[in-house]
Order: structure tokens, then sequence, then C-alpha cells
């Protein structure tokens, strides 16, 4: 993967925090806050349905079996923590992932786990 100028300047931010934790602690509680999201079950099939693209709330409903309410005060919740966006066309909302980051570490974790399965 080619590296840009925004990718450089949080390459360096991330060797700031390895070597002076104590100097970013706002960073690590947010990481912290950033896994307590993906603790519950409920948003991680919704973040997984987000991998595959843009999806509306009930094409996120009709996928993970979860109630329209639940759904949608999970997707206020991971929008409040910058997790999912949305695209609003009309009347209709289309919700997605901020970026890759959060579809790598969901993806990541998932075969981890797999894997630790498997031996």
């Amino acid at each position: 993967m080619a590296s840009t100028p925004d990718s450089e300047q949080v390459d360096d931010e991330v060797e700031q925090l390895l070597l002076n934790p104590e100097d970013n602690l706002e960073a690590i509680t947010e990481t912290a806050d950033l896994f307590k999201a993906l603790a519950t079950p409920s948003r991680l099939k919704m973040l997984l349905v987000l991998t595959h693209g843009e999806a509306t709330v009930t094409h996120i409903v009709d996928s993970t079996g979860l109630s329209q309410p639940l759904v949608s005060q999970h997707l206020k919740f991971l929008r409040g923590l910058h997790l999912v966006g949305v695209n609003r066309i009309g009347r209709e909302a289309y919700y997605s992932l901020k970026d890759d980051h959060v579809a790598h570490i969901i993806l990541d974790a998932i075969a981890h786990t797999i894997e630790a399965h498997e031996h």
C-alpha cells in the first residue's frame, strides 16, 4: 500500500504514542472506547454488514435480525464514535464505515478468533 501524506502523519503519531504512552492518554482512552463499542455482538454484526458497503437501516435489520429501534440506537452510538457515517439521499439514509481501519480491526479480530479455534 502506497504511503500518503495523511498516512505518514498517522504513522508518526502512532510512533509517538508507542514511545510516550503517558503523553497520549487521550488517544489511548479513545482507543479503549473503540474496543468497548466493538464488544457488543449486535454492533459487531451491524459493522460486518457495513464492511460490504453502504446500507440502509432496513437492510441492516434484514441482514442481522435485530430490531429496527435497536439498529437505530446502535447506529447513533457508532456515529458518535466516528466509526459510521451517514449519507442522506432524499428521505433515505445510507450508513457506511467511516474508513477501512474499522473493517480491518473487525476482520482481523474474527480471523484471529477462527485461527485460535483451529489450533
